[in-house]
């Protein structure tokens, strides 16, 4: 039985349903089938092996301080993935030395990736990689990971895996969709009241106004509905920016910024009648598959990696054109009572049972290849 080990510092003590959420399900569901373990910030999980680091919740706490975070932003983009995987890389490295594994599986980006590429230079031990990023920034991260050079790369789309095989023709790699618990996320159960009234439109995103979620156009999209209420779940530096302007152009009664826990979240998908994102690039769509998952239709950007998350299950359209975006909420909403079964079924495509499945078959491929060799004729 191989054993592989994955690596997220973050594991265990981030759990907003990011890719640390990701890195500890997928450990949990593969120990069915391999000897697996995962380098963790914290206890998670008989598998879970915590090495020590300062994790990107820790350095999120001391940036709240305004010389910390000055002196931060100075010397990293961000900050907290940077400091994170810089005090990681020692640990996790000596772990691997003295703990051989068959495989090594980084979940936790550049850092990961780099952990293991020291690794395999002094042991072969080969990479499986996760390529969570897709295409943000034209790629930016893509082809630094690729530069790399994991044994194999999983991606999560057919566009990016096209882009890889222009970039890097020579790459082998799968194309394995982000995951959904479909049991857990399901019409079905409990909803957190909200006080809101109906029809509810939810938004889950950081409030951040300069970044890729664009709440803005889904403030003001709403607003032109005569009885539709917003609520937006989620937390950031922007908020009280984004709580004024829908208590403008919404009214209190009409709208709600709230911040759950992730284990609430799939109560407050039921609590809603749509799901909308106006996100300007989507390299997971994970918060999509959710709300899917519970039953909602969802309304989204209009590009080839929304179109293929959400099938029949929404609509996507031109969030720019106000117009456009406020109309296809409007019938999101008229044919939510009987589009209810679209949106589950089509989740159902994402569900972690055939998505543990894809990446079983990947792990055996990886770990009965022949060790890398120098195949890269180009990336630009």
């Amino acid at each position: 039985m191989p054993k592989i080990v994955l690596i997220h510092p973050s594991a265990g003590v981030n759990w907003n349903g990011n890719s640390a959420t990701f890195a500890l399900e997928l450990a949990r569901r593969l120990d069915n089938y391999f000897e697996v373990e995962l380098l963790s910030g914290a206890e998670c999980g008989s598998f879970s092996r915590p090495i020590k680091s300062i994790t990107r919740s820790d350095v999120s706490n001391l940036a709240c301080h305004p010389i910390i975070s000055a002196i931060l932003h100075k010397w990293f983009a961000h900050p907290e993935v940077a400091v994170e995987h810089l005090t990681s890389f020692l640990p996790c490295v000596a772990y691997l030395l003295k703990h051989p594994a068959d495989l090594i599986f980084p979940q936790n980006d550049y850092g990961g990736l780099f952990v293991a590429n020291c690794v395999r230079a002094i042991k072969g031990t080969p990479i499986l990689f996760t390529e969570h990023n897709s295409l943000l920034d034209n790629g930016k991260y893509l082809k630094r990971n690729l530069s790399l050079q994991p044994d194999r790369l999983i991606v999560l789309n057919p566009e990016v895996a096209d882009y890889v095989r222009f970039l890097a023709p020579e790459q082998l790699l799968n194309v394995i969709p982000q995951g959904v618990n479909t049991e857990e996320f399901s019409p079905i159960g409990k909803a957190i009241p909200t006080g809101l009234s109906k029809p509810t439109v939810l938004c889950v995103a950081p409030l951040n106004r300069d970044g890729n979620q664009r709440i803005e156009l889904t403030i003001k999209a709403v607003s032109r509905l005569p009885r539709a209420s917003l609520l937006i779940c989620g937390n950031g530096a922007d908020r009280d920016y984004f709580q004024a302007l829908g208590d403008r152009l919404l009214g209190a009664d009409r709208f709600q910024i709230r911040f759950f826990a992730y284990a609430q979240m799939p109560q407050v998908y039921r609590s809603a009648n749509v799901f909308t994102l106006a996100s300007k690039e989507e390299p997971r769509g994970l918060a999509y598959l959710e709300a899917m998952a519970c039953g909602l239709p969802v309304v989204a950007t209009d590009d080839s990696v929304r179109r293929y998350l959400i099938g029949n299950g929404g609509i996507t359209c031109n969030v720019n054109n106000l117009d456009a975006y406020t109309k296809s909420l409007q019938m999101a909403i008229d044919r939510h009572w009987h589009w209810q079964q679209k949106p589950r079924q089509n989740a159902l495509r994402f569900s972690w049972q055939e998505t543990t499945m894809l990446y079983r078959k990947a792990v055996l491929q990886t770990c009965s290849q022949p060790r890398l060799t120098a195949r890269y004729a180009r990336i630009t």
